[in-house]
């Protein structure tokens, strides 16, 4: 009888742990960013970032402007930014601080239907796509 009280316990201990939640979308790559708050970035210069899978970066990655990401399947978030330490001084595109910003607000990440990617929440976005 008590071999029967044992067995839920038993039962219960042979139940996996639930696996991780892999990422809707894989990040890592080069990306063009083409819309920032839903609009197009339609200017005479394009800009690009670099990812791997834990840090999004605009290049050259010495200029200290990037923010370290996780991903969980579409949920997104940013770790606080702190600052880098800026090795060299360059100038940047005057929109690379607001792309962190809205990746900052951001909370989810999806494929667009274009096969791009979307990254928003809180009323912010950036849409990017692959180089």
């Amino acid at each position: 009888m008590r071999s029967l009280a044992l067995l839920p316990l038993l039962l219960a201990a042979c139940v996996a742990a639930p696996a991780p939640v892999p990422p809707a979308v894989d990040l890592a790559g080069e990306w063009r960013v083409a819309e920032i708050d839903g609009e197009s970035l339609d200017r005479p210069y394009g800009i690009a970032l670099s990812a791997n899978g834990e840090r999004i970066w605009w290049d050259p990655s010495c200029a200290g402007q990037g923010v370290n990401y996780t991903i969980t399947g579409s949920s997104f978030a940013t770790a606080t930014r702190r600052n880098p330490g800026v090795v060299c001084e360059i100038g940047f595109p005057p929109e690379v601080p607001q792309i962190w910003d809205a990746l900052d607000a951001a909370d989810t990440i999806e494929r667009t239907p274009a096969n791009g990617i979307r990254i928003h929440g809180n009323g912010r976005s950036v849409t990017l796509f692959s180089q």
